[in-house]
């Protein structure tokens, strides 16, 4: 059977719909930190939004005050570290904007990690002859990790990371170190603090994104079961309307014609009596089964509406081709050959409503609905096992 397209209903509100921040300062906060609104604690870029604007935010205040005191003259402003002071500005405000603006989560990700390889590794030999200078590297791994959300990147930046340290101390370029020990301590504390970082970092990316995946999975299943019928598998009422709306909205771009069936089994409620609820519910399997077989074209939507009741969205090229996909279902239906207690046949039948939507018509799917449930009705009422057309 051919799978129709997926329907999937979500009604979300945004946190600022349900708990409003209060004050200007908490406003202006979470307007910073998801990027004008544009991620939400359910959206899976969520902590890295969160985490590029504090990052950024953070960079901002940090470069301009630095530059600051070198304008002002406490600190010696020497050109590499005037480089990287306003370049580290440039890209901290072009992320913060850039988000607000659409820019690919990934994409801001991987500039903000690289300035921030470059960034730490350039002013740990720029300022090397201060020691708590040789500390801020020491921030790298958690936070590749988090920016990248992989393992194998994560672990090679923080390697790379370490080797650049050991170099600069091994190198001569670091603070001054009185003896071989001291340099062989520093090397072994440097290394192990990033590898440590980086053995915890990896550990909680790995369990954070097998979370994700049953979270996704999860969603993906109440979702199926929210849009489709447990029983028959097709698409249910509450995915109806949705189906129907879309299609009427671009019906008009669409040289064919947009057509709903609605039918249901003749005497349904004789057949449960005769021959119990569990065989009723495999009649109505097979005939999901049937009319899928029947609409079997991938853009073809079949329902169960509710009971014994079905319905069909699909487009025709002629108000012929309509009907003889109509004729189609009935004679296929019969000819499961499945016996009728107290129908008008010898097998169960079904009766239907067919509505043909006209081109431009102001209409809508529950004038449609109705429509085609008057024609269903009349088709019951003048002998059943048979259709008849839906008054315009």
């Amino acid at each position: 059977m051919n799978r129709p397209e997926r329907v999937l209903v979500e009604n979300q509100l945004l946190p600022d719909e349900v708990d409003p921040p209060k004050g200007t300062l908490r406003r202006f906060w979470r307007d910073l930190m998801t990027s004008g609104g544009r991620t939400v604690e359910s959206c899976p870029d969520f902590l890295r939004i969160i985490l590029l604007n504090l990052l950024q935010s953070a960079g901002v205040l940090a470069w301009g005050l630095f530059l600051l005191l070198m304008l002002i003259g406490i600190l010696e402003p020497t050109p590499a570290r005037l480089f990287i002071d306003a370049l580290g500005l440039v890209i901290a405000l072009g992320v913060i904007i850039g988000l607000r603006r659409g820019m690919s989560v990934t994409l801001a990700a991987q500039v903000t990690h690289a300035f921030l390889f470059l960034g730490l590794l350039g002013l740990s030999f720029t300022r090397a002859q201060n020691p708590l200078t040789m500390t801020l590297p020491l921030v790298y791994p958690a936070l590749a990790f988090l920016l990248l959300d992989d393992i194998r990147r994560g672990l090679a930046g923080t390697l790379l990371m370490t080797a650049g340290l050991n170099i600069l101390l091994s190198s001569g370029f670091g603070p001054h170190l009185r003896d071989s020990g001291m340099l062989l301590d520093g090397a072994l504390t440097i290394t192990l603090v990033m590898v440590f970082q980086a053995a915890v970092m990896a550990l909680y990316v790995h369990h954070r994104k097998q979370s994700i995946a049953m979270l996704r999975a999860v969603s993906v299943q109440l979702n199926e079961l929210a849009s489709h019928d447990p029983l028959t598998g097709l698409h249910n009422r509450r995915t109806f309307i949705e189906v129907l709306e879309r299609e009427l909205a671009r019906r008009d771009d669409d040289p064919r014609q947009l057509a709903f069936l609605l039918f249901d089994v003749d005497r349904f409620k004789a057949y449960n009596d005769a021959y119990g609820h569990p065989q009723g519910d495999e009649l109505l399997k097979r005939l999901a089964d049937t009319t899928s077989r029947v609409f079997s074209r991938g853009e073809d939507v079949v329902f169960r509406l509710g009971g014994e009741e079905f319905g069909v969205v699909f487009h025709t090229e002629t108000p012929q081709q309509a009907a003889e996909m109509t004729d189609r279902l009935l004679a296929a239906v019969e000819a499961m050959g499945e016996p009728a207690p107290a129908g008008p046949h010898a097998s169960v039948s079904v009766s239907a409503g067919l509505y043909l939507v006209a081109k431009g018509r102001d209409t809508n799917a529950n004038l449609i609905y109705g429509r085609a449930d008057q024609a269903l009705y009349r088709a019951k009422e003048v002998g059943r096992a048979r259709w008849l057309h839906a008054s315009p």
